[in-house]
């Protein structure tokens, strides 16, 4: 742990220091002596404990140790700023009498006030309290990695992908997250879950890994669902398909090396898999299932395609996920060859699942579905963009109120 101990008498700070390091082996502890110093400590760093005397000096030498500069501390702590709040506060002083001065609103916040005694008892029940503090922040650490916070997540790559969501649900921006939004939705037996949702705001892998474990880490969901369009595969996927990536492949991680006509990537790939998860089971199901078991879903896409898009399908397949848009064919036949079933080609699914898979935190179920907006061909628009993007949200919607199991 990190602890901060505030005591303008040297002698009972360093007893103060034994302490800790008895109580809380390997635990980093700082000594300062007066409320200013101790401001810029909580500034510039967190610290898990802050163990407060209550008598102290503003500034050491200048004016005499009283209450007032340990409770002007305090009120700073609980109002916004920038000093970063402990975790845990204690207070500790040899005056009894300063308990009763500190107003109720500040003595609220202390977990504790160890009365210092002639005797040295209160070495004990400092102890005590600073092996509590270990205690709770260990199961803290433990629900961190273990429980979730919010039941579902929703990322984009882009902001048109996530504007589907907004006629949806009923967004809200998030305290403390910005450019995350919460909503309320019912799963499929009608009882209230926490959702968020988020657009990064560009394409590719190194922002969609950062931001998915930003997010993961931050909100912990239990289920993460990225959605979009992509590019397919013909003779895989046809126009307006929704696609369920089965397995992630980073088709452009390898080695460049020079042939005697041009350099060739030697691709050296790490799939990942959903494969016998749950999720992946709600998805075969859905494909079983097809496109028209999802109420509303054919019909709005036939309009937004001004009647392109007629018969999407619903397929499992694996995704090609690199760090350029593909419009070249012969890079097509190459991302082909690493695996013949691949049906979409996108800048997001690989980092996505790679951030889901290794998640810092208690780890989601995950799925990455995506439309298909074109055929990796050199003529690209954007006329099926819309279509795709309320697609695949309207899919991912469908999962998460109708057919998942939370």
């Amino acid at each position: 742990m990190k602890i901060l101990i505030v005591h303008d008498r040297r002698d009972v700070g360093e007893q103060i220091v034994e302490v800790v390091h008895a109580s809380s082996a390997g635990s980093d502890a700082l000594l300062v002596e007066d409320a200013v110093t101790a401001r810029d400590a909580m500034a510039a760093a967190f610290f898990d404990l802050l163990i407060l005397d209550l008598t102290i000096p503003n500034v050491t030498g200048r004016g005499e140790a009283n209450y007032q500069p340990a409770e002007a501390l305090l009120e700073e702590l609980f109002s916004p700023g920038q000093i970063l709040t402990p975790a845990n506060i204690l207070g500790i002083t040899r005056e009894a009498d300063v308990v009763g001065k500190i107003g109720s609103s500040i003595g609220a916040h202390l977990m504790a006030i160890v009365e210092e005694d002639e005797d040295g008892l209160w070495k004990k029940d400092l102890s005590d309290r600073i092996s509590y503090v270990e205690v709770s922040q260990k199961a803290r650490t433990t629900a961190w990695l273990t429980k979730y916070d919010y039941d579902l997540l929703f990322l984009t790559a882009l902001d048109k992908e996530l504007r589907p969501f907004r006629d949806m649900f009923e967004l809200r921006d998030a305290p403390g997250l910005p450019g995350v939004h919460e909503f309320i939705f019912n799963d499929r037996k009608g009882t209230p879950r926490r959702g968020a949702c988020s657009a990064i705001g560009r394409a590719g892998q190194p922002s969609a890994a950062s931001e998915a474990q930003g997010l993961i880490c931050q909100l912990r969901p239990k289920l993460a669902i990225m959605t979009g369009f992509c590019g397919g595969v013909p003779g895989k996927a046809d126009l307006g398909d929704i696609l369920f990536g089965e397995i992630a492949i980073d088709w452009d991680y390898g080695k460049w090396k020079p042939t005697p006509a041009a350099a060739k990537l030697y691709s050296r790939p790490e799939p990942i898999s959903i494969r016998n998860s749950q999720i992946h089971r709600v998805a075969r199901r859905l494909v079983d299932a097809g496109a028209k078991s999802i109420d509303g879903l054919t019909d709005r896409m036939f309009v937004l395609s001004e009647g392109e898009l007629k018969t999407p399908a619903l397929r499992l397949t694996p995704f090609a996920s690199g760090s350029a848009v593909i419009g070249d064919p012969q890079v097509l036949e190459s991302i082909r060859s690493l695996n013949e079933n691949v049906g979409g080609v996108d800048m997001e699914s690989y980092g996505f699942y790679y951030a889901s898979h290794y998640a810092r935190s208690a780890k989601p179920e995950f799925l990455c579905i995506k439309a298909v907006a074109d055929d990796c061909g050199p003529t690209k628009d954007d006329r099926l963009h819309e279509a795709c993007c309320y697609a695949s949200a309207q899919v991912g919607r469908h999962i998460v109120m109708v057919e998942w199991e939370f």
